[in-house]
């Protein structure tokens, strides 16, 4: 015969162990909402790199995007050199 202090710990374990089986479905459940939204986070990370590891992989949209529209790559380029040059300024009076 079993002491009564084992036969309590022996119930409280086998519900803990029900309840422990009905939140992991519910978590499986939910989660399955969610593995879409990863595959996506997975690929763009992926990706992401690949591009880190093969840097040279962005010469070619560069270049084409270059001889396709020389103007407006001189026209950002110099755009974003008044807005660089103005973050300095506003950097500079920050400083003083």
């Amino acid at each position: 015969m079993m002491p009564p202090v084992t036969g309590t710990l022996l119930q409280k374990r086998s519900a803990l162990l029900a309840q422990i089986a009905a939140e992991r479905a519910a978590l499986a459940q939910q989660g399955a909402a969610l593995r879409p939204a990863a595959r996506v986070i997975d690929k763009v990370s992926t990706g992401i790199r690949y591009i880190n590891t093969h840097p040279e992989i962005l010469i070619l949209p560069a270049a084409i995007l270059t001889l396709w529209r020389p103007r407006r790559i001189v026209s950002f380029a110099l755009s974003g050199l008044g807005f660089w040059r103005m973050l300095q300024g506003w950097r500079g009076r920050i400083r003083r």
